[in-house]
């Protein structure tokens, strides 16, 4: 495997994408507007579908497995798997109890190994660079008096499907238009790493439908490398602030550095400013409170013209007068 310079930008990589709502929404119908799709039908819902594309029908766990050992999904972009609950809750369920029976009586043993047996098979679809589609049916959950719309899956699986996806979306119907949300909210579930609003979602004649999983696929992940870019410049930014905070002894430019470093990204800023007043402490410079800038201390035997006081920079890194 190669390695990844420091100074390389990361490339695109697949994606997993979870889109949940109520049953008979078009879940299936929408996962067949991806790129090159073979979907996995645990639940035998491909027959109430629009545009059905190739379709592998299982009735095990082990016939996923057989059709991996064959190479079968090296012949697809986009997988699909329908639902989630069935391929999770029912069909791993069984097939990790077939390999360890104590696994029946020990829920946290089977949970486990279904998580492993999971991710496995993820990360075998990532190694083909194939995208992941995830499609759940939507539950109600009570948090206190608010009732939230989630994934219907249970208990372990549930988290590991939320920390495994890069997106998650909720499809329903507002004002007789189908839509996704992206965000959570207070009463659904979302993860929204690609910044997409509400997305209406083409009707199933319009041309734009065709393509309109696989252009959500591929903004997600041009979201996610020019997110690694920008992370990448902005510790290249930190590295240089840090190395010229670290040198400085001179309070106007210690100063300067603490303005220019409130452009950074809300966490860098904190760690940097912090460094500032660690820096500023060490050469004993003071603050002068009537111009907001680094000085000197005045000489023993002369009187300051404004208030000087000390910097201090609290847990968040932000600089105070003391």
């Amino acid at each position: 495997m190669p390695i990844l310079k420091k100074e390389e930008s990361l490339p695109k990589r697949p994606v997993v994408i979870v889109v949940y709502g109520e049953p008979g929404i078009g879940k299936t119908s929408l996962f067949n507007t991806s790129e090159l799709p073979l979907l996995i039908d645990f639940d035998r819902g491909v027959d109430r579908s629009i545009m059905r594309q190739d379709t592998l029908l299982v009735n095990r766990w082990e016939d996923v497995q057989a059709e991996e050992k064959a190479g079968t999904f090296n012949n697809y972009k986009t997988i699909g798997i329908d639902t989630a609950k069935a391929a999770l809750d029912d069909f791993l369920m069984a097939y990790v109890i077939k390999q360890d029976y104590a696994a029946a009586k020990n829920k946290l043993k089977a949970y486990g190994a279904i998580g492993d047996e999971f991710k496995l098979f993820v990360n075998n679809r990532r190694a083909d660079n194939a995208e992941l589609v995830i499609i759940a049916h939507a539950k109600d959950e009570k948090e206190g008096d608010v009732i939230k719309k989630i994934p219907d899956v249970t208990g372990q699986s549930y988290n590991l499907l939320l920390r495994i996806a890069d997106q998650v979306g909720y499809m329903r119907t507002i004002n007789n238009k189908r839509t996704i949300q992206w965000e959570p909210s207070d009463t659904t579930i979302g993860k929204n790493v690609a910044r997409l609003p509400v997305t209406e979602i083409p009707d199933e004649h319009d041309t734009a439908f065709r393509t309109f999983m696989a252009q959500i696929i591929e903004q997600v992940k041009d979201a996610i490398a020019t997110m690694s870019e920008a992370q990448k410049e902005a510790m290249e930014k930190m590295s240089r602030f840090q190395d010229q905070i670290s040198a400085c002894e001179d309070p106007d430019e210690l100063t300067s550095l603490l303005q220019v470093v409130t452009e950074m990204p809300k966490s860098y800023a904190a760690s940097l400013r912090k460094l500032i007043a660690d820096r500023s402490k060490a050469c004993g410079f003071v603050i002068n409170k009537e111009d907001g800038c680094f000085e000197r201390p005045a000489p023993a035997d002369s009187k300051p013209k404004t208030p000087a006081q000390s910097v201090k920079a609290n847990k968040d890194g932000q600089t105070t007068l003391v």
